[in-house]
């Protein structure tokens, strides 16, 4: 994917996230250092902490798990020590990477944002993300076609495994799982975005947390036959 592409599907939900803990409470809350996985052209999963290490530390597992296109970690921070700024630390995994700054302006209830632009090259704990990012992206991703089945007993002339798009599904609800139960202890939370409603079925029938799921309607029996999946 084109960076310019993964800002476009990025920017959008993390401003909206910044929006709202600044206006959402009775006293403005600081943005958590979020982490986002970008994959077939649509976000599909956050990891968000109150602590940036705890949220870098989710990288790792999302590029397993969840075998993004890209990984995104989304912070606040000051430019030149003063002018409120969202810094963006994309990697894809072809290990492109790129540091993009976009600066907020703060005035009465209202929080405005200005177009994303090249950051250059980030020193300090930019370059550290980046770096860390790039060890992420270089694992190899789990493979979907060896998810086993649990409604069949395996026995002669039936398959083991699940079609690679249900798989697919599974891995991701079971990677979100465990990056919610590691977070939990610090007041973290991580999504998964299914890509539809039968996703989201099959996400909760594999064990995610409800609450770690966004779904386009309510999520009910996952049918005999699901498809879902990308």
């Amino acid at each position: 994917m084109l960076i310019a592409d993964i800002m476009s599907l990025v920017a959008p939900p993390v401003t909206d996230l910044l929006r709202r803990a600044r206006t959402g409470a009775s006293t403005p809350q600081p943005m958590h250092p979020t982490i986002i996985a970008v994959r077939h052209g649509r976000v599909v999963a956050t990891v968000s902490t109150p602590r940036i290490q705890v949220t870098l530390d989710a990288a790792t597992a999302m590029a397993v798990g969840l075998d993004p296109a890209a990984l995104v970690v989304a912070a606040e921070a000051l430019l030149d020590e003063e002018r409120p700024a969202l810094t963006y630390a994309v990697m894809t995994r072809e290990r492109q990477a790129r540091w993009v700054l976009q600066e907020v302006t703060e005035a009465q209830d209202e929080v405005r944002f200005s177009v994303p632009v090249d950051g250059g090259q980030p020193t300090g704990q930019g370059a550290g993300t980046l770096r860390l990012l790039a060890e992420a992206m270089g694992q190899r991703p789990m493979d979907v076609r060896r998810v086993a089945r649990n409604d069949r007993a395996g026995t002669f002339g039936e398959d083991t495994f699940l079609p690679p798009e249900q798989g697919r599904v599974v891995v991701d609800a079971g990677t979100v799982k465990t990056l919610q139960e590691r977070i939990t202890p610090v007041g973290g939370r991580a999504l998964y975005i299914a890509r539809s409603a039968e996703a989201g079925r099959l996400a909760l029938q594999a064990g995610l947390p409800r609450t770690s799921l966004l779904a386009q309607e309510p999520a009910g029996p996952p049918p005999e036959q699901d498809t879902a999946g990308d």
